[in-house]
C-alpha cells in the first residue's frame, strides 16, 4: 500500500485548513504540494518499534509508512458542500477526516454553533452525492433494458438496494453487501461507503475535547471515532524539537500530539496494521489490512516474492528488539517458519523466502 490517503472534509469555515496546516507543520516548516487547488501533505507514521529496529540495524535506508493528508478545496460559490462536483477526486480517498467546528458560539456562516448539525449535514451531503450518481446509473440501465439489453440487471438490483438504503437514511458504509454485490458497485467509489473519522476542531481552553459530549455521543451512535484537535496548539507543538514536545504536551494534559493520535485512529478505522523488513540496507514499514496472509504481505514487498513464495521467517518486533539479531532469535527457538496461510500480526518482522 502506498501512502494512506486521508481527505479532510467539513462544512465551510469549519477549520479544516487550520487542521491541515497543523498536521503538516514541522520544526523546519510546512511541507505540502498542490493539486488543482487542493493541498497535499505527506507525513511519516511514527512507530517506536520501527525506530528501535533502525537503531539496532543502522541501515542505509530508513522508510516508515506514510500518510498523505489532503485539504479538500470546496468549489467556490453556493452554500452546499460541492461534493457532487468533486466526486471523482474524493473517490480516491482511503478515508475521510470530517472536521467539525467545536469552539466559539457561532459557525463560519454566522449561525449559532451546532457541531452535531455540522456532522450530520456533511454526512448527508456525501450520501446525496452518491444518490445523484446512483439515480443516473439506474436510469441508464433501465433504458438499456427497454432496448432489450439485460446484462446489467444484476447490477440494477444492487444500485436499487443502495438507493433504498440512502432513501431510508442509512449510510452505505453500514449497508451489508455480498462480495458479488460489491463487485458491481466498486468502480463507483461511493463517498458514503468510505470510512469516516471525525475531528473536533476545539479551542485552546479545551484541548482534550471534554466539552464535546453531544458530538461524541452522536459519533458513537454512528460508529465514528472522534478526535479532539486544537489546531493552533498542535501547530505550536509541531514546530518544537521532539525533546521539547513532551513537557509542552504535559502542560496541556496531553500525552502525545494529535497528529499521532489521528494516524492511529485512521489505522484503527481502516483496520490496518504494519509489518517490518529489516537489514543493513533497509529498515522499512509496510502497511496491510488486518487479516492479510503471508503471501499478501510478500506481494506488498514485490510481486515476484508472492509468486514464488516458499515460507516467511517471522519474529515479533518486540522479541527481535530484545534479542538484537535474527541469529539470537533462532538460537532461542523464537524465529518461526510460516506458510502461505499465516495471518500476519501487527509488528511482525518478516523475511520472505521465495523461488527466483
Amino acid at each position: 500500500m502506498a501512502a494512506l490517503l486521508l481527505y479532510l472534509i467539513g462544512a465551510r469555515s469549519a477549520g479544516k485548513t487550520a487542521v491541515f496546516d497543523a498536521l503538516i507543520q514541522t520544526p523546519e516548516g510546512p511541507h505540502f504540494a498542490t493539486r488543482g487547488g487542493h493541498r497535499l501533505g505527506t507525513v511519516k507514521v511514527p512507530d517506536a518499534r520501527l525506530a528501535a529496529l533502525r537503531d539496532i540495524f543502522q541501515p542505509k535506508k530508513y522508510i516508515p509508512a506514510e500518510v498523505t493528508f489532503v485539504d479538500v478545496a470546496l468549489p467556490t460559490g453556493g452554500e452546499g458542500s460541492g461534493f457532487s462536483q468533486l466526486n471523482a477526486f474524493l473517490g480516491e480517498a482511503d478515508a475521510f477526516a470530517l472536521v467539525v467546528q467545536a469552539f466559539g458560539d457561532v459557525d463560519g456562516a454566522g449561525k449559532p454553533l451546532d457541531p452535531v448539525g455540522q456532522l450530520e449535514s456533511v454526512l448527508l451531503d456525501l450520501a446525496m452525492a452518491d444518490l445523484e450518481k446512483i439515480e443516473r446509473r439506474i436510469e441508464k440501465i433501465e433504458q438499456e433494458v427497454k432496448r432489450g439489453l439485460k446484462q446489467s440487471l444484476p447490477e440494477l438490483a444492487v444500485q436499487q438496494k443502495c438507493k433504498a438504503a440512502i432513501d431510508a437514511g442509512q449510510s452505505l458504509r453500514d449497508l451489508e453487501l455480498t462480495p458479488d454485490e460489491q463487485k458491481f458497485v466498486a468502480s463507483f467509489c461511493f463517498l458514503s461507503q468510505k470510512r469516516v473519522l471525525a475531528i473536533a476542531n476545539v479551542g485552546d481552553g479545551d484541548p482534550a475535547g471534554e466539552q464535546c459530549a453531544a458530538l461524541r455521543a452522536a459519533c458513537a451512535e454512528k460508529g465514528i471515532d472522534l478526535l479532539a484537535f486544537c489546531a493552533p496548539l498542535e501547530a505550536e507543538i509541531a514546530i518544537l524539537p521532539p525533546a521539547d514536545q513532551a513537557s509542552f504536551l504535559k502542560d496541556y494534559g496531553l500525552t502525545e500530539p494529535a497528529r499521532t493520535r489521528l494516524i492511529q485512529t485512521a489505522y484503527r478505522t481502516l483496520n490496518l496494521i504494519s509489518f517490518f523488513t529489516v537489514g543493513e540496507d533497509e529498515v522499512r514499514a509496510w502497511t496491510i489490512r488486518r487479516g492479510d496472509n503471508a503471501v499478501t504481505a510478500a506481494g506488498k514487498i514485490h510481486t515476484d516474492l508472492a509468486r514464488g513464495f516458499i515460507r516467511a521467517e517471522t519474529v515479533t518486533s518486540e522479541i527481535l528488539i530484545e534479542k538484537k539479531t535474527h541469529a539470537a532469535c533462532r538460537e532461542a527457538g523464537l524465529l518461526r517458519l510460516e506458510g502461505k496461510n499465516y495471518v500476519v500480526q501487527d509488528g511482525d518482522v518478516i523475511e520472505i523466502r521465495a523461488n527466483a
